[in-house]
């Protein structure tokens, strides 16, 4: 798996994905349906995995790749 998640992606969805899980999982205020709140808990759920691991499947899917190229000097 080669990463192509950058590092600003990868906070912005860090940062998604905190409020997500948040809202799914902690405060019922805000979502008071229970269905809802395991849907946005998922996403929250695999937003961070992908920001932990900084590999989108979906970003190979659609060609995206916001992580800078290393070029290594031989």
């Amino acid at each position: 798996m080669q990463q192509n998640v950058g590092y600003l992606d990868q906070v912005l969805r860090l940062g998604i994905s905190a409020i997500l899980i948040y809202i799914g999982y902690f405060d019922e205020s805000i979502v008071h349906d229970a269905l809802s709140r395991w849907i946005i808990l998922g996403i929250g759920i695999v937003n961070f995995v992908v920001a932990a691991t900084r590999y989108c499947p979906l970003y190979v899917v659609v060609g995206i790749n916001t992580c800078p190229h290393r070029h290594h000097k031989k």
